[in-house]
């Protein structure tokens, strides 16, 4: 009986053993499962959800109100029924396990169905992909298209060249940093670095002139980098014909902002900006956060109580945020330059803002493709939003793979030849994936607003379904705006818009020259001519506060 009892507990502390066994075996599973699910595809945080809701209950509602307006044009009622047939058909046919998109390169197999084909843009598609035809590729590609056309064999040719083995070896500007920019130049440099009241540490560079002036103090000048941009794009064209350096030259304190997640400010006091949680914020953030930390340092560095502002591309944006929702920004600026401001983006030309915005039919994949952290799209995604175009029409892989490029413009007639590798070489810069959404988002509702995060959670943070609307009548900063006609990030007829709703502008200028795109007003060789000696007019004008 003892024997038989001892057998019996024996094998139920051998059962136990095994079980405990296996439940180990799963939590280890599990736990590595989790690991490498984290490190393969990053999960979210609780405010990240796709806003197809928001889409669904809002958007096509938007689009008839606005074609039921006295003030609409034919033109603008012709956008909003195509925008109301892509989301009409989007949410008839779209399909959650269908690839992206995307050729993955010229001459490979295409990955999906059969191929579309329309001036070098190749979509793959087949009877469950939302693109069924031509029209759907050209309604996205089309104004891009129309602006490249005028890009001569002679100036292809001179990219080829500048991109030669030969030359990039002579070339050592792109190698080198924004510090070593200036120095080369002869100029000092400092770099602060500026911790924000959420605790990311952002670097800010203030140059030095070569020869010491007379005056005490000068009057300041903070230079606000764009999209996908950094610090480096106010040097790359050298001292003849770059704003940091002719501004110097005219007696300001010039000092060069970097907003989070750029090269130069990819610190944070306790997140690594290897994890996705460093990468979630948006143009709103920026706007709330870094402006006010940068500018309150410059401003108590210098001895100054006010100072001016040009801000290029991006650097409009969250400037216009900022002062439009902190009534104090006055208190702190004596003027506001923008350059090729992207607040509005209606009639937006770039295909990828275009693809991006809530409504296209390329917009669930490529939000898929993004994720939520650091804005890095892949090759094959950048061939797909306008890369492959690129290629067909300029001919040069270098500037098609590269995002600015290929998301601003690849105009570069305007440009030395020389000066482009550099470009390439130092931008992008970085970005989160929000900011791009962000924009996106401004494409299809037409508004300057905050982050959309769907209906759901924007109840949770804002109260209301819709993100609210940035009011441009409380910016109370005297502002100028520079704008040119090919600028596909940037339409003259959002400009215009911008204008009206500005209580205090003081000058609104159009680039003259005839090809003049985004990037121009970083890298051209007028832009000195036909924007810088305008803007330094301007800010003669106006004179800062005796202290």
């Amino acid at each position: 009986m003892c024997a038989d009892v001892r057998q019996v507990t024996v094998s139920a502390l051998h059962t136990m053993r095994a079980v405990y066994l296996l439940l180990c075996v799963a939590l280890a599973h599990h736990a590595a499962a989790s690991i490498f699910r984290h490190q393969l595809r990053p999960r979210t945080d609780s405010l990240v959800i796709q806003p197809l809701d928001y889409v669904d209950q809002h958007h096509a509602k938007e689009m008839k109100i606005r074609l039921r307006r006295p003030d609409s044009s034919e033109e603008s009622k012709e956008r909003i029924y195509d925008d109301l047939s892509d989301y009409a058909t989007l949410r008839s046919g779209r399909n959650w396990n269908s690839p992206l998109f995307s050729v993955l390169a010229q001459g490979e197999a295409i990955p999906y169905g059969d191929v579309i084909e329309w001036h070098g843009v190749e979509i793959a598609t087949g009877p469950k992909s939302p693109v069924n035809n031509k029209k759907d590729i050209e309604r996205i590609f089309n104004h891009a298209y129309k602006v490249m056309k005028h890009m001569t064999e002679e100036d292809k040719k001179k990219i080829h060249e500048a991109f030669a083995t030969t030359a990039l070896a002579a070339n050592e500007d792109v190698h080198l940093n924004a510090t070593q920019l200036i120095k080369k130049h002869g100029y000092g440099v400092e770099e602060h670095v500026v911790k924000t009241d959420d605790g990311y540490l952002l670097t800010l560079f203030r140059i030095q002139p070569r020869q010491a002036l007379v005056e005490d103090q000068r009057p300041v000048v903070f230079l606000m980098h764009g999209f996908l941009g950094s610090a480096d794009e106010w040097l790359l064209s050298g001292p003849e014909k770059s704003l940091a350096y002719l501004l110097t030259e005219a007696g300001y304190d010039v000092w060069l902002g970097n907003v989070r997640g750029t090269k130069y400010s990819r610190r944070h006091v306790s997140k690594h900006a290897s994890h996705p949680d460093f990468w979630h914020f948006s143009i709103d953030e920026i706007a709330l956060h870094d402006l006010p930390a940068m500018i309150d340092h410059t401003l108590k560095t210098s001895g100054q109580k006010k100072l001016h502002y040009v801000g290029y591309s991006q650097g409009s944006t969250v400037f216009f945020a900022w002062a439009a929702t902190v009534p104090e920004t006055g208190d702190k600026i004596l003027s506001m330059h923008a350059l090729a401001p992207m607040v509005y983006m209606t009639n937006v030309r770039s295909p990828p803002m275009r693809m991006i915005a809530p409504g296209s039919h390329f917009y669930e994949r490529i939000i898929e493709e993004l994720g939520d952290g650091e804005y890095k799209p892949s090759k094959e995604l950048v061939h797909t939003i306008g890369g492959s175009m690129c290629e067909k029409v300029i001919g040069c892989e270098h500037i098609c793979s590269n995002e600015n490029f290929v998301t601003a413009g690849p105009d570069t007639a305007g440009m030395d030849a020389d000066v482009i590798p550099v470009i390439v070489s130092h931008l992008p810069a970085g970005a989160s994936a929000r900011q791009v959404k962000q924009f996106g988002q401004g494409v299809s509702s037409q508004e300057f607003r905050k982050y959309d995060y769907g209906v759901d959670i924007n109840k949770m943070v804002y109260g209301h379904p819709q993100p609210p609307a940035y009011n441009m009548t409380e910016v109370k900063v005297p502002v100028t705006l520079y704008y040119s006609e090919e600028d596909w990030l940037v339409h003259p007829k959002d400009v215009e818009r911008l204008q009206k709703e500005l209580p205090d502008v003081r000058g609104t200028y159009k680039v003259s020259e005839k090809h003049f795109s985004h990037m121009d007003f970083q890298f051209s060789n007028k832009a000195p001519e036909v924007v810088y000696k305008k803007l330094v007019e301007s800010l003669q004008t106006t004179k800062p506060l005796s202290l």
